[in-house]
């Protein structure tokens, strides 16, 4: 299904008719596989309706993304106020003048285009004298318009609980103006509102909703769930809003049909009052989330569309006076000259991130406003963004961004064109010096003056994760644009995230703060058949990282390409493509897809065999007779005799162990107990005399369950304990948590319930603190179907 986009046309109807009734016929042959353009013209599209003329022509205006002018010789009263509607709504404007017998053209006209034709007024006229030449002028801005429209917003791969104001993202440090709008928007969120803030892109609706949900939370209204969420489609999204629930594998496994149901027992367990969804892109996908939203849970979205929720809240331009309010608090002076001012904010369209950039500009350069707007007027129009012409919002912030680009060195310049290659905003100084081929020093002493110039925002180094910096959307697109036009090779960028993915292969968070762009990566590589690159940068992915983050759809996506190139690429990639489906089985197992998972793990046994490599054939034979077992085969136990005979064969004590742990697990599902048990007492054995710590633990705690089952409580509260000592020896939280959770059990059957109701609760704050709610709820439940207190 297709996007609708309406296009209005405005002009003065018969003196123009020819134009018009072109454009009406072009319009809709102009769309994509994406998109369908839905032309308006009064004379053909307005309704039959109990309303004024105008009325119905700016209900159709106010319905658009993009206005179309066309001017000639006549003024029109109504034409004017179409275009200013328009301007005051930001809707994407493109005009158009005829240029032949200009000498009859009303001095109002002539005025009006003349001021339209200022730079620094908001749009570039462009002019023909053909309907023919019309027609290929429009093409051709269309498809530049398209693609600015149409370029990907990736969302947050996991929602933000928020408890705290502080913990909301985008939380300003001072909101200027907006007051009224903040009152406003609490007053419609109030009893399960849902509330859209809509306007151009830069104009603080985030800034807005941020502080909305901090309000909300220091007004005792509860917590606040917030995502960013892009153009991500519905399964993305909702797997991203159960990420910090915990519940995640819980939505990713569930069929379509069950899956709202699952997410929104979710939401409705979590603690939060408020859902913020921010930068929406995908009305569908917004549509179908919100299907999973309790009906008592208020909703917040911001987007540029228009989408039809409860409420819209418009958010357009500052008022004048905020307007010089936020420039002088960013600029961090009140005695500006008045005048000069004013016009600086009216040349800025009164827009809030146009107003940041220029009072910082104006405090790290120590200039005044005047000559601020001397660099402004200097700019050069070839550099306006997208294309040959303008609109209100990105006129003001293109030109701005013109004139601090003008006022740097050339190498720092570079720097800030370099983001527009990239495929986020954001990147690391690692990753821009590889991209740049230059001494990361100067890449940071660069990146440093950019941060004090307003153009870039620095993201501090916290929790392991290397510093980074982000340009601001608006900056990013111009960079992007510029980029788009000189036809720049994207294989350079490849190659750089490549090789900072094969650097930080085992840093998780360094992977982390660029996944965006090594993911950007490997999607570029799959759509330009770099076969070779895409099939190593998930190489690099699929270890670590993986283990560590998990997947979202897209990684899952890339994996998949991945492995068809990794098979059409030959036999030279064979270890790597086992290595590969070893992974993608995981991912399958872990989402429930049994069938997917058997078929990943039956091809890369069929590998090792290949290969001959043994040790993966054990390991692999485990994975098939895993999932076997769970399909209810009777041929599950064979794969387990087959996995123990090599491991035995090759005098491995690790592959004994992990078969051991198999076979303990398969036997303990059928209720053989026993059986259970003596595998994993051979286990524990083995992984002691190996001295690994991590294998002994497990073998521990389910060689205690076993025994657990068995009715053996004290022998499993002793095995339990050993598993205590291993964790607290290597400082292992979440090791701990496990351990404490089965000595509670142990402890209740014995009847000692002083040391139960004590190792519950250590365990419950355990699992509490690192984040694991599933596990945290399963320990409360426990506690109280035994009458234990929790807290």
């Amino acid at each position: 299904m297709t996007t609708d986009l309406h296009v209005f046309i405005s002009s003065k109807m018969q003196e123009l008719a020819p134009e018009r009734e072109a454009l009406h016929r072009l319009l809709p042959t102009l769309g994509n596989e994406l998109v369908t353009l839905r032309p308006w013209v009064f004379e053909t599209d307005a309704p039959a309706a109990d309303r004024s003329i105008r009325e119905v022509y700016l209900d159709a205006l106010k319905q658009s993304a993009l206005y179309i002018g066309l001017f000639w010789n006549e003024y029109g009263e109504w034409t004017i106020d179409e275009f200013e509607r328009a301007t005051e709504w930001a809707i994407d404007r493109h005009i158009y003048v005829k240029d032949v017998d200009s000498a009859r053209r009303d001095p109002r006209l002539i005025a009006f285009l003349e001021a339209q034709s200022d730079v620094l007024a908001g749009i570039t006229p462009k002019w023909f004298k053909t309907v023919d030449e019309l027609c290929e002028q429009v093409r051709k801005s269309i498809a530049i318009w398209l693609q600015d429209r149409l370029a990907r917003r990736p969302g947050a791969a996991s929602a933000v609980l928020a408890e705290s104001g502080d913990d909301v993202p985008n939380l300003p440090r001072k909101l200027i103006g907006r007051r009224a709008a903040v009152e406003r928007v609490r007053a419609l969120l109030d009893d399960g509102g849902r509330v859209l803030l809509q306007g151009f892109s830069g104009m603080g609706k985030s800034a807005l909703a941020a502080t909305v949900a901090a309000d909300w939370i220091d007004d005792g209204r509860g917590a606040v769930l917030w995502l960013h969420t892009g153009s991500e489609k519905a399964r993305s999204i909702c797997e991203a809003l159960a990420r910090p629930l915990g519940g995640q594998p819980a939505v990713a496994g569930a069929a379509d049909a069950e899956r709202p149901k699952v997410l929104r027992r979710l939401l409705a367990e979590s603690g939060a009052s408020l859902l913020v969804l921010d930068d929406v892109w995908d009305g569908p996908a917004l549509f179908e989330v919100l299907k999973a939203v309790p009906r008592q849970m208020s909703v917040l979205v911001t987007s540029q569309h228009r989408y039809a929720l409860d409420q819209i809240v418009e958010i357009g331009r500052l008022e004048p006076a905020d307007a010089r309010a936020a420039l002088a608090y960013y600029a961090g002076r009140s005695g500006e000259a008045e005048g000069a001012a004013d016009e600086l904010c009216r040349q800025l369209g009164y827009h809030a991130f146009a107003l940041e950039v220029a009072g910082k500009m104006l405090k790290v350069d120590q200039i005044d406003t005047a000559e601020l707007l001397q660099r402004i007027a200097a700019a050069p129009h070839a550099l306006a963004m997208p294309g040959e012409f303008a609109e209100e919002g990105r006129t003001s912030v293109t030109e701005l961004l013109n004139a601090s680009l003008y006022a740097l060195d050339e190498p720092v310049r570079e720097v800030f064109l370099a983001f527009g290659l990239l495929f986020t905003p954001g990147a690391t100084v690692d990753l821009l010096a590889r991209l740049m081929a230059r001494d990361q020093a100067a890449v940071a002493d660069a990146l440093t003056i950019l941060h004090r110039r307003g153009l870039a925002e620095r993201v501090p180094e916290a929790d392991g994760r290397p510093a980074s910096y982000r340009v601001h959307d608006f900056a990013y697109s111009y960079a992007a644009t510029i980029a788009a036009r000189q036809a720049r090779d994207r294989a350079p960028v490849i190659a750089a995230c490549l090789a900072f993915a094969r650097a930080h292969e085992a840093e998780v968070e360094a992977l982390d703060v660029e996944i965006g762009n090594l993911l950007g990566a490997a999607e570029r590589a799959s759509q330009d058949g770099d076969r070779a690159s895409l099939v190593e940068m998930m190489r690099a992915l699929c270890g670590p990282y993986l283990a560590a983050r998990g997947h979202t759809l897209a990684f899952l996506h890339l994996l998949d390409a991945a492995l068809r190139a990794a098979e059409e690429l030959g036999p030279a990639q064979d270890e790597t493509r086992h290595f590969l489906l070893g992974k993608r089985g995981n991912i399958a197992y872990d989402r429930a897809d049994l069938p997917g998972a058997l078929d990943a793990y039956q091809q890369a046994l069929d590998l090792a065999r290949r290969l001959n490599r043994r040790d993966r054939q054990a390991l692999l034979l485990c994975a098939v007779g895993k999932v076997r077992a769970d399909q209810g085969a009777d041929d599950a136990p064979a794969h387990f005799d087959a996995a123990y005979q090599i491991a035995q064969e090759l005098d491995d004590s690790y592959l004994l162990a992990f078969v051991l742990e198999h076979q303990g697990y398969y036997a303990q599902s059928r209720g053989d107990y026993e059986g259970a048990r003596r595998a994993f007492a051979h286990e524990a054995a083995l992984a002691e005399k190996m001295q690994d710590a991590e294998t002994h633990f497990f073998a521990l705690i389910n060689l205690g369950s076993a025994e657990h089952l068995l009715g053996q409580y004290g022998d499993a509260l002793a095995h339990h304990r050993r598993a205590l000592e291993i964790a607290q020896a290597g400082a292992n939280r979440i090791w701990r948590a496990h351990a404490l959770q089965s000595m509670g059990e142990d402890y209740h059957r014995l009847d000692d319930h002083s040391q139960a109701r004590s190792c519950f609760a250590s365990a419950l704050a355990l699992f509490r603190e690192s984040g694991m709610h599933a596990k945290a709820a399963e320990v409360e439940a426990y506690m109280q179907s035994a009458d234990y207190p929790v807290e």
